[in-house]
Protein backbone atom coordinates (compact mmCIF):
# COMPACT_ATOMS: atom_id res chain seq x y z
CA UNK A 1 0.00 0.00 0.00
CA UNK A 2 1.34 3.48 -0.80
CA UNK A 3 0.51 7.07 0.29
CA UNK A 4 1.39 9.77 -2.05
CA UNK A 5 1.97 12.75 -0.08
CA UNK A 6 1.78 16.54 -1.59
CA UNK A 7 3.96 19.09 -0.76
CA UNK A 8 3.49 22.59 -1.32
CA UNK A 9 5.96 25.17 -0.53
CA UNK A 10 6.27 28.92 -0.56
CA UNK A 11 9.60 31.18 0.02
CA UNK A 12 9.86 34.46 -0.17
CA UNK A 13 12.68 36.99 -0.64
CA UNK A 14 13.53 40.20 0.59
CA UNK A 15 16.60 41.97 -0.29
CA UNK A 16 18.18 44.34 1.94
CA UNK A 17 20.59 46.91 2.08
CA UNK A 18 22.95 47.21 5.51
CA UNK A 19 25.87 48.94 6.30
CA UNK A 20 29.08 47.01 6.34
CA UNK A 21 31.26 47.85 9.45
CA UNK A 22 35.20 48.92 8.45
CA UNK A 23 37.50 46.47 8.71
CA UNK A 24 41.13 46.84 9.70
CA UNK A 25 43.39 45.77 6.42
CA UNK A 26 46.14 45.07 9.51
CA UNK A 27 44.09 42.24 10.99
CA UNK A 28 44.25 38.24 10.25
CA UNK A 29 41.77 37.26 8.07
CA UNK A 30 38.95 34.68 9.76
CA UNK A 31 38.30 31.77 7.45
CA UNK A 32 35.79 28.75 8.18
CA UNK A 33 36.45 25.46 7.56
CA UNK A 34 35.02 24.43 4.11
CA UNK A 35 31.55 22.37 5.03
CA UNK A 36 31.78 18.80 5.53
CA UNK A 37 31.25 16.44 2.05
CA UNK A 38 27.57 14.88 1.98
CA UNK A 39 28.85 11.81 2.27
CA UNK A 40 31.39 12.32 4.73
CA UNK A 41 28.57 13.61 6.73
CA UNK A 42 26.34 10.78 5.98
CA UNK A 43 29.30 8.13 6.94
CA UNK A 44 30.34 9.62 10.03
CA UNK A 45 26.34 9.25 11.56
CA UNK A 46 25.76 5.76 9.84
CA UNK A 47 29.01 4.11 11.11
CA UNK A 48 28.42 3.65 14.40
CA UNK A 49 25.46 1.48 13.95
CA UNK A 50 27.08 -0.81 11.12
CA UNK A 51 28.32 -4.11 12.16
CA UNK A 52 30.44 -6.93 10.66
CA UNK A 53 28.51 -9.89 11.13
CA UNK A 54 30.96 -13.78 11.40
CA UNK A 55 28.75 -16.94 10.69
CA UNK A 56 30.51 -20.72 11.37
CA UNK A 57 28.63 -22.58 8.71
CA UNK A 58 30.76 -25.65 10.72
CA UNK A 59 33.64 -27.43 8.93
CA UNK A 60 36.04 -24.83 9.52
CA UNK A 61 33.40 -22.30 6.84
CA UNK A 62 33.16 -19.28 8.25
CA UNK A 63 30.39 -16.57 6.13
CA UNK A 64 30.94 -12.85 7.03
CA UNK A 65 28.46 -9.87 5.94
CA UNK A 66 27.69 -7.09 7.23
CA UNK A 67 24.56 -5.64 9.53
CA UNK A 68 22.70 -2.41 10.98
CA UNK A 69 21.21 -1.91 14.54
CA UNK A 70 17.70 -0.88 14.12
CA UNK A 71 16.65 -1.27 17.31
CA UNK A 72 18.77 -0.19 20.22
CA UNK A 73 15.51 -1.51 22.94
CA UNK A 74 15.63 -5.30 21.53
CA UNK A 75 19.06 -5.11 20.76
CA UNK A 76 17.95 -6.08 17.09
CA UNK A 77 20.33 -5.90 14.19
CA UNK A 78 18.98 -6.37 10.99
CA UNK A 79 21.67 -8.27 7.72
CA UNK A 80 19.99 -10.51 4.74
CA UNK A 81 19.16 -13.94 5.20
CA UNK A 82 22.08 -15.66 3.08
CA UNK A 83 24.36 -13.80 5.85
CA UNK A 84 23.55 -15.99 8.58
CA UNK A 85 21.64 -18.78 6.74
CA UNK A 86 20.11 -21.63 8.45
CA UNK A 87 22.45 -21.03 11.42
CA UNK A 88 20.99 -19.65 14.73
CA UNK A 89 24.31 -17.93 15.97
CA UNK A 90 26.38 -15.31 14.79
CA UNK A 91 29.04 -13.24 16.34
CA UNK A 92 29.04 -9.35 15.37
CA UNK A 93 31.84 -6.55 16.40
CA UNK A 94 30.96 -2.93 15.65
CA UNK A 95 33.37 -0.35 14.81
CA UNK A 96 36.05 0.64 17.16
CA UNK A 97 37.45 4.41 17.18
CA UNK A 98 40.57 6.12 17.21
CA UNK A 99 39.58 9.57 17.85
CA UNK A 100 37.07 10.54 15.87
CA UNK A 101 38.27 7.80 12.90
CA UNK A 102 37.15 4.18 12.38
CA UNK A 103 39.59 1.92 12.84
CA UNK A 104 39.30 0.27 9.77
CA UNK A 105 41.93 -3.21 9.72
CA UNK A 106 40.00 -6.51 10.10
CA UNK A 107 43.29 -7.93 11.63
CA UNK A 108 42.73 -6.21 14.67
CA UNK A 109 39.19 -7.23 15.07
CA UNK A 110 39.94 -11.13 14.29
CA UNK A 111 43.29 -10.75 16.61
CA UNK A 112 40.68 -9.54 19.36
CA UNK A 113 37.76 -11.47 18.79
CA UNK A 114 37.29 -12.76 22.69
CA UNK A 115 36.94 -8.90 23.49
CA UNK A 116 35.25 -7.44 20.57
CA UNK A 117 33.10 -9.88 19.41
CA UNK A 118 29.45 -10.04 20.40
CA UNK A 119 26.95 -13.04 20.61
CA UNK A 120 24.14 -12.79 18.57
CA UNK A 121 20.69 -15.10 17.86
CA UNK A 122 19.04 -15.35 14.68
CA UNK A 123 15.37 -14.66 15.85
CA UNK A 124 13.46 -14.31 12.56
CA UNK A 125 13.94 -14.87 9.14
CA UNK A 126 12.41 -13.62 6.04
CA UNK A 127 13.69 -15.97 3.77
CA UNK A 128 11.74 -14.53 0.42
CA UNK A 129 12.91 -10.81 0.85
CA UNK A 130 16.59 -12.56 1.89
CA UNK A 131 16.56 -10.65 5.80
CA UNK A 132 17.10 -11.51 9.11
CA UNK A 133 17.39 -10.04 12.40
CA UNK A 134 19.72 -11.11 14.75
CA UNK A 135 19.48 -10.54 18.64
CA UNK A 136 22.41 -9.65 20.17
CA UNK A 137 23.94 -10.18 23.63
CA UNK A 138 24.44 -6.33 24.64
CA UNK A 139 24.85 -3.16 22.62
CA UNK A 140 28.23 -1.04 23.11
CA UNK A 141 27.58 1.98 24.84
CA UNK A 142 27.42 5.12 22.82
CA UNK A 143 25.92 3.08 19.58
CA UNK A 144 22.61 4.79 18.12
CA UNK A 145 19.60 2.52 16.14
CA UNK A 146 19.66 3.59 12.45
CA UNK A 147 16.55 5.73 11.62
CA UNK A 148 13.98 4.73 9.27
CA UNK A 149 13.07 6.65 6.20
CA UNK A 150 9.57 7.45 5.30
CA UNK A 151 9.30 6.15 2.17
CA UNK A 152 11.27 4.06 -0.63
CA UNK A 153 13.70 6.39 -2.70
CA UNK A 154 13.17 7.41 -5.85
CA UNK A 155 15.10 7.22 -9.17
CA UNK A 156 17.94 9.96 -9.61
CA UNK A 157 18.03 9.77 -5.48
CA UNK A 158 21.69 10.38 -3.79
CA UNK A 159 22.45 7.33 -1.37
CA UNK A 160 25.36 5.77 0.35
CA UNK A 161 25.91 2.35 1.44
CA UNK A 162 28.47 0.96 4.10
CA UNK A 163 29.67 -2.84 4.24
CA UNK A 164 32.34 -5.18 4.71
CA UNK A 165 34.12 -6.66 1.21
CA UNK A 166 35.37 -9.92 2.43
CA UNK A 167 38.28 -9.46 -0.41
CA UNK A 168 39.30 -5.92 1.09
CA UNK A 169 41.74 -5.66 4.17
CA UNK A 170 39.53 -3.02 5.76
CA UNK A 171 35.95 -2.97 7.34
CA UNK A 172 33.28 0.03 7.31
CA UNK A 173 34.21 0.51 4.06
CA UNK A 174 31.65 3.58 2.56
CA UNK A 175 30.22 3.46 -1.33
CA UNK A 176 28.42 6.19 -2.67
CA UNK A 177 25.47 5.74 -5.60
CA UNK A 178 21.97 6.99 -7.34
CA UNK A 179 19.26 4.95 -7.25
CA UNK A 180 18.98 3.65 -11.04
CA UNK A 181 14.79 2.14 -9.81
CA UNK A 182 12.55 0.56 -7.38
CA UNK A 183 10.70 -2.44 -8.58
CA UNK A 184 9.62 -5.88 -8.00
CA UNK A 185 12.26 -8.48 -8.74
CA UNK A 186 12.67 -12.57 -8.22
CA UNK A 187 15.88 -14.32 -8.32
CA UNK A 188 18.33 -16.91 -7.46
CA UNK A 189 21.44 -17.76 -5.78
CA UNK A 190 23.63 -19.92 -4.21
CA UNK A 191 23.37 -20.52 -0.42
CA UNK A 192 25.37 -23.28 1.19
CA UNK A 193 25.58 -25.65 -1.80
CA UNK A 194 21.94 -24.96 -2.85
CA UNK A 195 20.33 -22.58 -4.38
CA UNK A 196 17.35 -20.39 -2.90
CA UNK A 197 14.92 -18.44 -4.76
CA UNK A 198 14.45 -14.37 -3.68
CA UNK A 199 11.35 -12.48 -5.03
CA UNK A 200 10.73 -9.00 -3.01
CA UNK A 201 10.92 -5.29 -4.39
CA UNK A 202 13.98 -3.94 -4.17
CA UNK A 203 16.01 -0.68 -5.11
CA UNK A 204 19.10 -1.44 -7.81
CA UNK A 205 21.51 1.49 -7.94
CA UNK A 206 24.48 2.60 -10.17
CA UNK A 207 26.69 1.56 -6.83
CA UNK A 208 29.32 -1.40 -6.58
CA UNK A 209 29.11 -3.71 -4.05
CA UNK A 210 31.43 -7.28 -3.41
CA UNK A 211 30.71 -10.29 -1.24
CA UNK A 212 30.52 -8.89 2.81
CA UNK A 213 28.80 -6.07 2.05
CA UNK A 214 25.68 -8.00 1.93
CA UNK A 215 23.32 -7.18 4.81
CA UNK A 216 25.08 -3.38 5.14
CA UNK A 217 22.69 -0.12 5.05
CA UNK A 218 21.81 2.05 1.93
CA UNK A 219 21.01 4.84 3.22
CA UNK A 220 19.41 8.73 2.13
CA UNK A 221 21.39 11.82 2.67
CA UNK A 222 19.48 12.23 5.68
CA UNK A 223 21.36 8.77 6.95
CA UNK A 224 17.92 7.07 7.42
CA UNK A 225 17.63 3.81 6.23
CA UNK A 226 15.95 2.91 2.57
CA UNK A 227 17.71 -0.79 1.68
CA UNK A 228 19.83 -2.98 2.51
CA UNK A 229 22.19 -4.18 0.26
CA UNK A 230 21.89 -7.89 -1.35
CA UNK A 231 24.70 -8.06 -3.84
CA UNK A 232 25.89 -7.16 -7.49
CA UNK A 233 24.18 -8.59 -10.44
CA UNK A 234 26.29 -10.49 -12.59
CA UNK A 235 27.63 -9.67 -15.88
CA UNK A 236 26.19 -5.95 -15.73
CA UNK A 237 28.40 -2.96 -15.07
CA UNK A 238 27.61 -0.54 -11.94
CA UNK A 239 24.17 -2.42 -11.24
CA UNK A 240 23.62 -3.71 -7.41
CA UNK A 241 20.67 -4.38 -6.00
CA UNK A 242 19.21 -3.65 -2.49
CA UNK A 243 16.48 -5.23 -0.37
CA UNK A 244 13.92 -2.19 -0.17
CA UNK A 245 12.97 -0.30 2.99
CA UNK A 246 9.04 -1.65 2.41
CA UNK A 247 10.20 -5.28 3.09
CA UNK A 248 12.30 -4.33 6.01
CA UNK A 249 8.85 -2.61 7.53
CA UNK A 250 6.98 -5.58 6.71
CA UNK A 251 9.37 -8.10 8.37
CA UNK A 252 9.44 -5.74 11.65
CA UNK A 253 5.48 -5.49 11.38
CA UNK A 254 5.80 -9.53 11.77
CA UNK A 255 3.71 -10.46 15.19
CA UNK A 256 6.15 -12.79 16.25
CA UNK A 257 8.93 -9.51 15.77
CA UNK A 258 6.85 -7.18 17.55
CA UNK A 259 6.35 -9.40 20.56
CA UNK A 260 10.10 -9.35 21.27
CA UNK A 261 10.29 -7.14 24.14
CA UNK A 262 12.99 -4.59 25.47
CA UNK A 263 14.64 -6.21 28.07
CA UNK A 264 17.64 -5.57 30.17
CA UNK A 265 21.07 -6.83 28.73
CA UNK A 266 21.83 -10.38 29.72
CA UNK A 267 22.75 -13.81 28.14
CA UNK A 268 19.87 -15.61 28.13
CA UNK A 269 16.71 -13.14 27.40
CA UNK A 270 13.31 -13.97 28.37
CA UNK A 271 11.60 -15.60 25.78
CA UNK A 272 8.40 -13.36 24.26
CA UNK A 273 4.78 -14.73 25.46
CA UNK A 274 3.15 -15.39 22.08
CA UNK A 275 0.66 -12.29 21.49
CA UNK A 276 -3.35 -13.33 22.09
CA UNK A 277 -5.79 -13.18 18.63
CA UNK A 278 -7.39 -9.07 18.72
CA UNK A 279 -10.58 -11.02 18.89
CA UNK A 280 -12.22 -13.99 20.65
CA UNK A 281 -14.61 -15.03 17.23
CA UNK A 282 -14.39 -14.65 13.48
CA UNK A 283 -14.88 -12.44 11.34
CA UNK A 284 -18.19 -13.44 9.11
CA UNK A 285 -17.42 -13.46 5.66
CA UNK A 286 -20.42 -13.47 3.60
CA UNK A 287 -21.29 -14.73 -0.35
CA UNK A 288 -24.05 -11.93 -1.12
CA UNK A 289 -22.52 -12.12 -4.94
CA UNK A 290 -23.15 -15.80 -5.16
CA UNK A 291 -20.22 -16.72 -6.43
CA UNK A 292 -19.82 -20.26 -4.66
CA UNK A 293 -21.61 -22.88 -4.54
CA UNK A 294 -22.77 -23.13 -0.59
CA UNK A 295 -20.46 -26.41 0.10
CA UNK A 296 -17.66 -24.23 -1.51
CA UNK A 297 -17.94 -21.21 0.57
CA UNK A 298 -18.61 -23.28 3.86
CA UNK A 299 -15.30 -23.92 3.26
CA UNK A 300 -13.66 -20.21 4.43
CA UNK A 301 -14.92 -20.65 8.23
CA UNK A 302 -12.42 -23.97 9.13
CA UNK A 303 -9.56 -21.96 7.81
CA UNK A 304 -10.72 -18.46 8.85
CA UNK A 305 -10.76 -20.03 12.35
CA UNK A 306 -7.65 -21.73 12.15
CA UNK A 307 -5.62 -18.23 11.11
CA UNK A 308 -7.13 -16.99 13.89
CA UNK A 309 -6.17 -19.56 16.65
CA UNK A 310 -2.82 -20.35 15.67
CA UNK A 311 -1.81 -16.65 14.49
CA UNK A 312 -4.06 -14.11 15.49
CA UNK A 313 -4.63 -13.52 11.64
CA UNK A 314 -8.00 -12.27 10.31
CA UNK A 315 -9.30 -13.96 7.21
CA UNK A 316 -12.99 -12.14 5.47
CA UNK A 317 -14.33 -12.72 2.10
CA UNK A 318 -17.77 -10.32 1.06
CA UNK A 319 -18.75 -10.81 -2.54
CA UNK A 320 -21.52 -8.52 -3.56
CA UNK A 321 -23.55 -7.81 -6.65
CA UNK A 322 -22.31 -4.32 -7.08
CA UNK A 323 -20.29 -2.69 -4.92
CA UNK A 324 -21.97 -1.50 -1.81
CA UNK A 325 -23.20 2.47 -1.52
CA UNK A 326 -21.81 3.12 -5.35
CA UNK A 327 -23.07 3.04 -8.87
CA UNK A 328 -22.93 0.15 -11.10
CA UNK A 329 -23.09 2.19 -14.16
CA UNK A 330 -20.43 4.69 -12.72
CA UNK A 331 -18.17 2.03 -12.26
CA UNK A 332 -18.02 0.58 -15.16
CA UNK A 333 -18.29 3.24 -17.21
CA UNK A 334 -14.26 3.99 -15.16
CA UNK A 335 -10.85 3.29 -16.49
CA UNK A 336 -9.72 0.07 -14.85
CA UNK A 337 -6.97 2.13 -13.05
CA UNK A 338 -9.80 4.28 -11.61
CA UNK A 339 -11.94 1.30 -10.59
CA UNK A 340 -9.27 0.01 -8.50
CA UNK A 341 -9.09 2.94 -6.47
CA UNK A 342 -12.52 2.97 -5.58
CA UNK A 343 -12.46 -0.89 -4.56
CA UNK A 344 -9.21 -0.18 -2.82
CA UNK A 345 -10.55 2.63 -0.85
CA UNK A 346 -13.42 0.83 -0.10
CA UNK A 347 -11.00 -2.28 1.10
CA UNK A 348 -9.30 0.08 3.29
CA UNK A 349 -12.04 1.54 4.26
CA UNK A 350 -13.93 -1.24 5.33
CA UNK A 351 -10.87 -3.52 7.16
CA UNK A 352 -10.06 -0.29 9.25
CA UNK A 353 -14.49 -0.05 10.48
CA UNK A 354 -13.58 -3.97 11.48
CA UNK A 355 -9.83 -3.33 12.72
CA UNK A 356 -8.33 -6.67 10.69
CA UNK A 357 -5.25 -8.19 10.54
CA UNK A 358 -4.83 -10.27 8.00
CA UNK A 359 -6.67 -11.47 4.67
CA UNK A 360 -9.61 -8.77 3.04
CA UNK A 361 -11.04 -9.84 -0.54
CA UNK A 362 -14.23 -7.91 -1.74
CA UNK A 363 -15.76 -9.47 -4.99
CA UNK A 364 -18.48 -8.20 -7.37
CA UNK A 365 -20.24 -8.98 -10.23
CA UNK A 366 -21.41 -5.81 -11.41
CA UNK A 367 -18.70 -4.74 -12.43
CA UNK A 368 -16.77 -8.42 -12.72
CA UNK A 369 -14.50 -6.49 -10.25
CA UNK A 370 -11.58 -8.29 -7.55
CA UNK A 371 -9.50 -6.35 -4.74
CA UNK A 372 -7.35 -8.22 -2.76
CA UNK A 373 -5.81 -6.16 0.75
CA UNK A 374 -3.17 -8.30 2.80
CA UNK A 375 -1.89 -6.72 6.46
CA UNK A 376 1.83 -6.26 5.86
CA UNK A 377 1.94 -6.94 10.21
CA UNK A 378 0.47 -10.76 9.14
CA UNK A 379 3.68 -11.96 7.77
CA UNK A 380 2.80 -13.02 4.80
CA UNK A 381 5.32 -12.81 1.92
CA UNK A 382 5.65 -9.51 0.09
CA UNK A 383 3.91 -11.15 -3.26
CA UNK A 384 1.25 -13.13 -1.58
CA UNK A 385 -2.01 -10.09 -2.33
CA UNK A 386 -0.69 -10.98 -5.80
CA UNK A 387 -0.93 -14.46 -5.70
CA UNK A 388 -4.21 -14.51 -4.01
CA UNK A 389 -5.77 -12.22 -6.28
CA UNK A 390 -4.13 -13.94 -9.30
CA UNK A 391 -5.59 -17.69 -8.46
CA UNK A 392 -8.71 -15.88 -7.87
CA UNK A 393 -9.17 -14.00 -11.16
CA UNK A 394 -7.76 -17.28 -13.27
CA UNK A 395 -10.00 -19.66 -11.63
CA UNK A 396 -13.07 -16.97 -12.20
CA UNK A 397 -12.46 -16.63 -15.73
CA UNK A 398 -12.85 -20.40 -16.23
CA UNK A 399 -16.20 -20.11 -14.17
CA UNK A 400 -14.28 -22.37 -11.67
CA UNK A 401 -15.38 -20.45 -8.69
CA UNK A 402 -15.10 -23.12 -6.36
CA UNK A 403 -11.73 -24.32 -7.03
CA UNK A 404 -10.30 -20.75 -7.24
CA UNK A 405 -11.41 -20.24 -3.52
CA UNK A 406 -10.25 -23.39 -1.88
CA UNK A 407 -6.70 -22.58 -4.28
CA UNK A 408 -6.62 -19.21 -2.21
CA UNK A 409 -7.17 -21.06 1.02
CA UNK A 410 -4.63 -23.68 0.72
CA UNK A 411 -2.44 -20.37 -0.05
CA UNK A 412 -3.52 -18.79 3.27
CA UNK A 413 -2.65 -21.92 5.34
CA UNK A 414 0.75 -22.70 3.71
CA UNK A 415 2.17 -19.39 3.69
CA UNK A 416 1.76 -19.66 7.65
CA UNK A 417 3.03 -23.35 7.74
CA UNK A 418 -0.72 -24.60 8.72
CA UNK A 419 -1.36 -27.29 6.18
CA UNK A 420 -1.56 -30.43 7.52
CA UNK A 421 0.48 -33.22 6.62
CA UNK A 422 -1.32 -35.68 5.41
Amino acid sequence: MRSLFALCAAVLFAAAVTAQPKTDPKAEPVTTPPPLDAGASVYQKVVRSTVWIRSDRGGGRTATGSGALIDKGRRLVLTNYHVVGDVKAATVYFPVFSGTKTVPEKRYYTERASKLGIAGEVVEIDKGADLALVRLERVPDGVPELPFAADSPDPGQAVHSIGNPGKSDALWVYTPGKVRQTYNKKWQAKLDGSTVTFQAKVIETDSPTNPGDSGGPLVNDKAQLVGVTQGGVIDAQSVSIFVDLSEVKRLMNRRSVQALRTVADAKDPPKAEPKKPARDAILASKDDGKFFSEAGFKKVQPVAEKLLKAKGIDLLIETHQTLPKADADKLKAMSGPDRTKVYEQFAKDRTKELKTSGIYVIATKNPPTLYVIVDNSAGFPADFGDRVRSTLLTNFANKKFDEGLEKALTLALEAQSLVEKK
